[in-house]
């Protein structure tokens, strides 16, 4: 087994030019060669400014500009007080929309006052709580957080490297980042830092033993080689991922490996988001802060939803809702708004996402005024454009 992990592990060595982009800056031209995605030590990666070409609606070019603390660039009363700050995947950030296309400036708009974006594309749900703590230590406070979870951030929480994710989904594949690790049946998760700690050390990325010795026991690639062999092989990797997460593995993972693999690593997933919730939560206790969650769903998930089929985190989604802060589920309100249309699936969805990718603005524009009534609820005081007794 060590021989073909480390096999495996070979394969997905990068190259030198692979590693200097992580560390490039941005073009004059406005291009990044890592499309925007640059190493930090302890988040694993952030944003910086950058072009993407034919990546819009329409097959338009994005710009991405973003304030000197890291959040997206502010557009609507960029010059007015900021309470609320935003965390959370690509999804928060709005990849695939220009910097004034975003659901929190839409609401910034209406509300009359700026809303923070710390989105960063790809994240885990663990990854976007270490940014609040690190925006909150660096001095910009908040009296509101947004903390926004798509549906593959689950996953994410568990990835230490993107590189041998078996999940195949877009994100940024050469980056390591802060992760847990968990065990499901003990009802424990353990925190772990960037497996690089500095720039200087992505060179080791290119080093078999380092890799072997640092991802060589990460549940993830033996989930990885559990669906890239076969047999006895295939089984004894899926158990050996079973033992690092506590989780018997199922009874039927003969017959269909691949179903049994996804329920294991979904299963692993959630049980650590609901870590990171509570983490979350005791974050905002501490420090004053008033909370707000938001859903949000690849397009694909959501069709899900609209055929009438059970989603996969409906167990989580039932946990988050019993908890004391609101809830904003964009399942349920793009559910809602299908019910009340006259299109078909394809077009109805088809108006909400650029490509079957991230959302349109028209897409964020239905997100922010989704979450309005949320949001004007849970401010106090109320946004200027709420406030009676203004104007003639």
């Amino acid at each position: 087994m060590e021989a073909e992990i480390r096999s495996y592990l070979e394969r997905l060595l990068p190259t030198g030019e692979e590693l200097q982009r992580l560390v490039a800056g941005t073009g004059p031209d406005g291009v990044h060669p890592n499309r925007g995605w640059v190493y930090d030590d302890e988040l694993g990666f952030v944003h910086t400014s950058s072009v993407l070409s034919a990546n819009g609606v329409n097959g338009t070019n994005t710009f991405y500009d973003y304030e000197e603390d890291g959040a997206r660039k502010l557009i609507n009363c960029a010059d007015r007080p900021c309470r609320v700050h935003t965390y959370g995947d690509s999804f928060t950030h709005c990849d695939q929309v220009n910097d004034g296309e975003t659901w929190q400036e839409y609401l910034a708009a209406h509300l009359r006052e700026p809303m923070r974006n710390y989105g960063v594309g790809g994240y885990s749900v663990y990854q976007a709580y270490r940014r609040m703590r690190k925006v909150r230590d660096a001095g910009e406070r908040s009296e509101y957080i947004i903390l926004n979870i798509f549906d593959d951030d689950h996953y994410r929480n568990l990835v230490s490297w993107h590189r041998p994710h078996r999940s195949g989904r877009i994100g940024p594949r050469l980056m390591t980042r802060p992760h847990l690790r968990v065990d499901v049946g003990a009802k424990t998760c353990v925190e772990r830092g960037n497996p690089i700690a500095t720039s200087d050390d992505l060179s080791k990325l290119r080093d078999l033993d380092f890799v072997f010795t640092e991802f060589g026991e990460d549940p993830l690639a033996h989930l990885a080689l559990a669906t890239e062999t076969k047999g006895e092989r295939s089984l004894a990797y899926l158990e050996k991922a079973c033992e690092h997460f506590g989780l018997t593995v199922p009874a039927d993972a003969g017959d269909d490996i691949e179903a049994a693999v996804e329920a294991v690593f979904a299963e692993a997933a959630l049980f650590s988001t609901q870590y990171v919730v509570e983490r979350v939560e005791r974050f905002c206790a501490d420090n004053g802060i008033k909370l707000l969650f938001a859903l949000s769903y690849r397009s694909a998930s959501i069709r899900t939803v609209l055929g009438g089929d059970e989603r996969f985190d409906q167990g989580f989604v039932d946990w988050l809702k019993s908890r004391p802060y609101p809830v904003v589920d964009m399942g349920e309100s793009f559910k809602t708004a299908f019910e009340h249309s006259t299109f078909d699936l394809d077009t109805f969805v088809d108006r909400y996402y650029v490509n079957g990718g991230h959302h349109t603005p028209t897409g964020n524009a239905f997100t922010a005024w989704t979450m309005m009534d949320e949001v004007v609820d849970w401010l106090d005081p109320k946004p200027l454009t709420y406030q009676s007794g203004l104007g003639i």
